[in-house]
């Protein structure tokens, strides 16, 4: 075992350490996802040379994200280095914080107050295309309810019925700002 090297083996235990860090940080709103794991070769009865992990960290203050992003980054190099392996890094990237348009979010919260829907501001924290638009004119985003309440998941599902307040507020809201 100590002559072995076994990148699925460092991979599994990186993601594993990063689904932890999200649920240190989860009584504060803090979420870790281990999202992808790859191997290679991808046989039974042989070690994988490499793997490739993606993941990241999430939580509403920028100082704790790097806190946790820290202890993410640690613990790649603890769990490799586990496994006989080496690790690196090849891209990290960063968004959230306070992005969005202000004057656009209360635009579509009085809308959804105006047209007697129910609503609640949320901080986003994942990865939306918004977040890119952002860095070129004022945006905002509008959530609709999801069966169950699952989101960004193959089992996510919205009928017709969901998106009715969400596209009414959307429209006047975008109608409102035109006309200001």
């Amino acid at each position: 075992m100590d002559l072995r090297k076994n990148a699925l083996a460092a991979g599994a235990r990186w993601l594993t350490a990063v689904d932890d860090i999200g649920w240190d940080f989860a009584v504060h709103d803090g979420k870790a996802t281990a999202a992808r794991l790859t191997a290679w070769p991808n046989k039974p009865g042989i070690l994988s040379d490499t793997a490739e992990a993606v993941c990241d960290v999430r939580h509403p203050d920028p100082i704790t994200t790097r806190a946790m992003a820290e202890k993410m980054r640690r613990a790649l190099f603890e769990s490799a280095a586990r496994c006989g392996c080496e690790a690196v890094i090849e891209d990290e990237w960063e968004w959230g914080g306070d992005i969005f348009d202000h004057e656009m979010i209360d635009g579509i919260r009085d809308e959804a107050i105006r047209m007697g829907f129910n609503w609640r501001d949320i901080e986003s924290q994942a990865g939306h295309d918004a977040y890119f638009l952002a860095t070129h004119c004022p945006t905002a985003m509008i959530f609709t309810p999801c069966e169950n309440g699952i989101t960004h998941n193959n089992e996510e599902n919205c009928t017709p019925q969901d998106f009715v307040a969400g596209l009414n507020i959307l429209l006047h809201a975008v109608v409102k700002r035109a006309d200001r």
